[in-house]
């Protein structure tokens, strides 16, 4: 039977058990490695191994294994870091070739160490135990790979006195990431390098397969998505600021954000379909297929033009009348337009999207290129990921339950709804068509079916519509303007008076986060102005509801109306009886006297079952402070569950995780971690409540009725 890699390190022990010092002379002579080290000793004051000989034991049987070539190999090499700052010294390097010495020489003399720096390939750190495991990885491996300039992966290899290893690989400025990303934890959108999994010995790549690795991503004719990294949030912080610059320079036709979109899709596209049939990419340009005017030749156009035709059948609401095409001669439909396209291909063709732990892309792309004004005006304000998160974590849809965003935006509740449902499939994740988004802008539907495309599907159903005067039927098709009215519906119920066939489409779920406040108020008879036909506002209860008797015993009726209340009503009566809502109002709906009367007409109706609070800062933009309502709607026979006094769950969320920053002229969300109170230094623990208000939630619903138990799925957490 031949050796494996762990006999060599029990060769090691044996050959040179009565050794007492290691120095340079020794790696040179007994490996034949280039070495700088000095002499020390094997062993400790505790009479345990050193690290340097648990370093030369590792070298010897990574040489005598054959996994590398000694020639390419150097111990306690000194890293330039930068042209002027402070050397590193890692344990080992491994070079791309062997003239490495000679570069090293040439880069010394002339004092530019940019030809040395893309020659490195392995970078091993190695400490006696795995006491300093994460301080060596952090402050020793992660600096030394950031030397890299090489537009090539490098790797990482961390080993001590325990069994395996961990190995790291890292491309540009990116973070570096486990060489199998699949060990990597995920979680809020932060990659979490698990350093408590390690990678087997028995799987330990040789200097061939860190060369391979490499190529796998070098001929981009041939490139497929297994072989791709993930793209990281830094890496798409430079790719949205370079496609600003471009944008200033070229001026496209079309709004970037709806150009991104576009080409995104495609990308995501590709990616499926290479996955999916294990196929190459095309989403790629070869250097020979750029013009010196920094157009496209025909067989870049004809590759895109036929992934557009490709990806337009499955992609509908994205694709059905794209911003961009190409004639039947492949003439771009705009030059500047072809610049912004291929820009975008050079940034993401070696880099994969659906790899991506950062959850907030969609968002990001809309707070950087989403026009401003139409931002303010129409409320949209996105709400931030973890805080979608924990709410979908409270009403814990499951498979084949229905849920509706009435006012959707990117459609994050539904996407993050499907990660959810889907978080145990190991397979390529099924159709999304239990999820609905309806939205008044039609440009957010495309962004929307981007989001859910990311998230795992783009088959929800995505509807385009004015939610508060127009509904989805059950036969699927949309009320028109002006027909949702008294005259046509009944108050309570919403039911058709006269046409069987007008049954309103309910759902199992309901989760939202609606425009409210002053600023956004639906105006009912304000200076003259109904943003609603009276008829159909007269249908919503609350807008009756809402007022108080004057000292007369006079009612008037409202002038405007939150159209966050407007909104909780239109979720109410589109549940399911037995169903469940999350919503998200102004913290004064849920608290001022002004509203009084809207609560009572809530709790007369449904069970509330949790009540939180979130800073002002969780929008960034607004200030405003918000509550979340999560409700059960009880089923007929159930109306003793609103009878008797019951617990609700009570919270106020003071840390969020994340701060909303500008970095490169990118708005994008930055975690924030916990500090520990002794060092005074960063921790690798986000800040946040979220997690713990999870846990005290399911503790909190294992106290309640049967029905409620049921009804949150508790018994499928």
């Amino acid at each position: 039977m031949s050796k494996i890699f762990k006999d060599y390190l029990a060769d090691f022990d044996k050959k040179f058990k009565d050794l007492d010092f290691i120095d340079k002379a020794f790696h040179e002579k007994e490996l034949g490695v280039v070495s700088f080290a000095s002499k020390a000793k094997t062993k400790d004051t505790s009479g345990n191994f050193s690290e340097e000989y648990i370093r030369t034991r590792f070298i010897y049987a990574v040489v005598n294994s054959g996994f590398f070539p000694k020639e390419i190999l150097c111990i306690e090499f000194n890293i330039p870091k930068g042209n002027n700052g402070k050397a590193l010294k890692p344990d080992i390097v491994a070079f791309k070739n062997t003239d490495w010495l000679k570069v090293y020489e040439e880069a010394k003399a002339n004092k530019n160490f940019k030809k040395l720096r893309q020659n490195y390939l392995v970078i091993f750190e190695t400490k006696k135990n795995n006491k300093s495991l994460e301080s060596a990885i952090e402050n020793q491996l992660r600096p030394a790979l950031a030397e890299n300039e090489s537009k090539e992966r490098v790797f990482g290899v961390y080993f001590d006195d325990k069994p395996d290893v961990l190995v790291f690989k890292k491309i540009g400025n990116s973070p570096i990431r486990r060489f199998d990303e699949s060990i990597e934890l995920s979680g809020s959108g932060i990659i979490n390098l698990n350093y408590d999994k390690r990678d087997s010995l028995l799987d330990f790549p040789t200097y061939q397969d860190f060369e391979n690795n490499n190529k796998s991503i070098s001929d981009v004719t041939k490139l497929t998505t297994n072989a791709l990294d993930a793209i990281d949030e830094s890496a798409f912080e430079d790719f949205l600021a370079e496609l600003k610059r471009i944008a200033d320079k070229e001026k496209p036709k079309h709004s970037e954000s709806d150009l991104i979109v576009e080409f995104l899709t495609l990308k995501v596209f590709d990616e499926k379909r290479s996955k999916r049939d294990k196929s190459n990419l095309k989403f790629y340009i070869e250097p020979t297929e750029k013009k010196s005017d920094g157009l496209a030749e025909k067989s870049f156009r004809e590759r895109i033009d036929k992934l557009y035709k490709d990806a337009r059948r499955e992609y509908v609401n994205v694709l059905s009348t794209p911003y961009f095409s190409y004639d039947s001669q492949f003439r771009p439909s705009n030059s500047n337009e072809e610049r912004f396209l291929i820009a975008l291909v050079e940034s993401l063709q070696k880099r994969a999207i659906l790899k991506a732990k950062n959850e907030s892309f969609n968002q990001i792309i809309f707070n950087n290129f989403g026009n401003d004004k139409q931002k303010a005006d129409n409320g949209q304000f996105f709400t931030p990921i973890p805080v979608v998160k924990s709410i979908i974590q409270m009403l814990n849809p499951v498979k084949g339950e229905e849920l509706c965003d009435p006012c959707c935006g990117i459609c994050d509740f539904p996407a993050m709804a499907f990660r959810h449902a889907h978080r145990k499939d190991e397979e390529y994740p099924p159709n999304a068509s239990h999820y609905y988004g309806f939205d008044i802008e039609n440009n957010n539907l495309k962004l929307a079916e981007l989001n859910l495309v990311l998230n795992g599907d783009g088959g929800a159903v995505l509807k385009n519509m004015n939610s508060i005067s127009q509904k989805l039927l059950e036969n699927g098709s949309i009320l028109k303007v002006g027909e949702f009215t008294t005259n046509n519906f009944k108050t309570e119920t919403w039911q058709h008076k006269d046409d069987t066939e007008k049954e309103l489409k309910k759902f199992k779920i309901i989760a939202t986060n609606p425009p409210f406040g002053k600023g956004r108020d639906l105006k009912t008879g304000k200076e003259g102005k109904w943003d609603a036909a009276k008829e159909t506002v007269e249908l919503y209860e609350t807008y009756k509801v809402k007022p108080t008797p004057n000292s007369k015993g006079q009612i008037t009726l409202p002038k405007s109306m939150d159209m966050g209340v407007i909104f909780l009503e239109n979720a109410y009566k589109l549940l399911e009886e037995g169903g469940r809502m999350g919503i998200i109002l102004s913290n004064s709906i849920a608290s001022i006297s002004e509203w009084e009367n809207v609560r009572k007409w809530l709790i007369e109706r449904m069970r509330i079952v949790a009540l939180f609070d979130l800073p002002a800062n969780t929008f960034g933009e607004t200030g405003v402070a918000t509550t979340v309502i999560v409700a059960y709607k009880p089923k007929n026979d159930e109306k003793y569950l609103l009878d008797n006094d019951y617990e609700i769950f009570i919270k106020e969320v003071e840390s969020i995780g994340y701060e909303v920053k500008t970095v490169k002229r990118t708005i994008t969300f930055r975690p924030q971690f916990v500090i520990n109170e002794d060092t005074f230094e960063h921790t690798s623990k986000l800040d946040e409540d979220f997690s713990s208000m999870q846990y005290e939630f399911q503790e909190f619903l294992k106290r309640q009725e049967l029905e409620i138990k049921n009804a949150f799925n508790i018994h499928k957490i």
